[in-house]
């Protein structure tokens, strides 16, 4: 017990050091999102045979669009089997670190554009929760009917439907794919903030992600593209409201 108040007391300065109070009221909340974003997705978790059929018709919709070519894609990598299993890592490990890293080098540096950025973030993955409760998808790795393999438990042998890994992910949570989404307006932030030439490499990242969903067959083209429209729609919407609301001000001032 000794040790343990010692550990939190240690961790506490450090925190208060690093931080200070208002970053660790901002950690508290990013804490508190990730316990309710988990938990909604438990929630979510939408009927099979629904979810199944979303896929189905998205895939329909690609085809239509000319632009299903997923199983291709992803054809062309299966045989490296060594980077398949990294990309599989990256898609597991990496997507929420990197949030939050993102998150306090915006808070350290740009503390001013932290919180607009900030309440854009929650507002959206707020959106993707209710697209992920009214429509259940199915993701790509789950229709080797279409020539998918599901890399994570063929190459990987991680298993996402049974055991340990499967309380982690909703299995029907393909659109949208909020992986690409955060990494989209990590690169948008970073591309409007950073004062770095070379910050234009960010767009890499995204890029990459994209890359990754399609490989590993955890997402269709389309999810992407709905996930990065998602990250960007709150901001006009909020825009127009502190816009209004300061003109509100200002009429009640003059009267």
């Amino acid at each position: 017990m000794e040790r343990e108040g010692i550990f939190l007391h240690d961790m506490k300065n450090f925190l208060l050091k690093y931080l200070g109070k208002n970053g660790i009221i901002e950690l508290s909340i990013f804490i508190s999102f990730l316990i309710f974003y988990k938990i909604s997705r438990y929630i979510a978790i939408g009927d099979a045979s629904t979810a199944f059929e979303n896929a189905r018709k998205l895939i329909e919709f690609e085809k239509n669009l000319g632009i299903f070519t997923e199983p291709i894609i992803q054809g062309l990598f299966l045989s490296k089997i060594s980077l398949i299993k990294i990309l599989n890592t990256f898609y597991m490990y990496v997507h929420i670190p990197a949030t939050v890293v993102f998150f306090v080098w915006l808070f350290k540096k740009y503390n001013k554009k932290y919180y607009w950025i900030r309440n854009g973030f929650i507002i959206a993955n707020c959106i993707a929760v209710i697209f992920f409760i009214t429509y259940p998808c199915a993701p790509p790795r789950m229709l080797s009917e279409y020539g998918f393999t599901d890399t994570l438990l063929q190459i990987s042998n991680v298993n996402l439907y049974n055991g340990f890994f499967s309380g982690f992910f909703n299995q029907y949570a393909a659109v949208p794919s909020m992986h690409f989404g955060n990494a989209f307006l990590i690169a948008i932030a970073v591309i409007l903030y950073a004062k770095n030439s070379y910050k234009w490499l960010v767009l890499i990242y995204p890029l990459f992600v994209l890359l990754v969903i399609v490989i590993t067959a955890n997402h269709f083209y389309l999810d992407a593209v709905l996930g990065g429209v998602i990250v960007i729609a709150p901001y006009p919407l909020m825009w127009t409201i502190s816009t209004l609301a300061q003109y509100k001000i200002m009429i009640v001032k003059r009267c």
